[in-house]
């Protein structure tokens, strides 16, 4: 038996899931749902072993894969439409990771796509270049030689494109220019909003918040 958390949101929104032994196979343990309205369907996550993420681990890395989870959540998009998201991270910030995207569908924040960077054969710059919402990859830091925090699940990438990460006249990813000045727009982060704070709310410090560089998109259950 394979130790996994596997948990349906339900009201309260950011109750806790405790973990229980099941089996590989994901199963619904406990859960709750939240209804935005009428039109939208309710908020679901599930928290799953992963698959394979030969592109995105290689031998070296901090983690093993049967540490990672596939955190799979309700979506909404740039149109407004429901949809479904899926994400890979440290099995210890899985739950945070459920809750958070819980509050952010709640507000209806917009998440331009969500897949594990398995889509972008391990590609960092190809899943911005997506304006892909992503968190574990095996990979340096950006600019650097010591392993990412995404190297550890602990990271997440949010709308990239909206949050592009900025250092001199560095932006990453290039569409990500246009977003340079922070105003208010959809999938844009600003300091202090709801977004942050969400985040802030299960433990997560935000890259725009740091005084060498501005990585929008960076949310770290870490704090650096």
């Amino acid at each position: 038996m394979r130790r996994s958390l596997i948990c349906l949101l339900a009201v309260p929104l950011l109750a806790g899931c405790a973990a229980a032994a099941v089996p590989s196979s994901p199963q619904v343990t406990r859960g709750t749902r939240v209804t935005i309205s009428p039109m939208m369907p309710v908020y679901t996550a599930t928290i799953s072993p992963v698959g394979d993420v030969s592109a995105s681990w290689r031998a070296g890395c901090p983690v093993a894969p049967a540490d990672l989870r596939l955190v799979t959540v309700s979506t909404v998009d740039f149109a407004g439409r429901a949809g479904t998201g899926e994400i890979v991270v440290h099995a210890d910030v899985a739950q945070q990771t459920a809750d958070v995207f819980g509050a952010l569908y709640a507000m209806r924040y917009p998440i331009a796509r969500m897949e594990p960077v398995e889509a972008f054969g391990g590609s960092d710059d190809a899943s911005m270049a997506a304006d892909n919402t992503s968190a574990f990859n095996c990979r340096v830091t950006t600019g650097g030689t010591g392993f990412s925090e995404h190297s550890y699940g602990t990271a997440i990438d949010l709308n990239p494109i909206e949050n592009p990460y900025v250092k001199g006249s560095t932006v990453l990813p290039e569409a990500g220019r246009a977003f340079v000045e922070r105003t208010p727009a959809p999938g844009v982060v600003i300091a202090g909003d709801a977004v942050v704070q969400a985040f802030a709310d299960q433990g997560f410090a935000w890259g725009g918040d740091w005084n060498s560089l501005k990585d929008y998109q960076h949310f770290s259950i870490s704090g650096d």
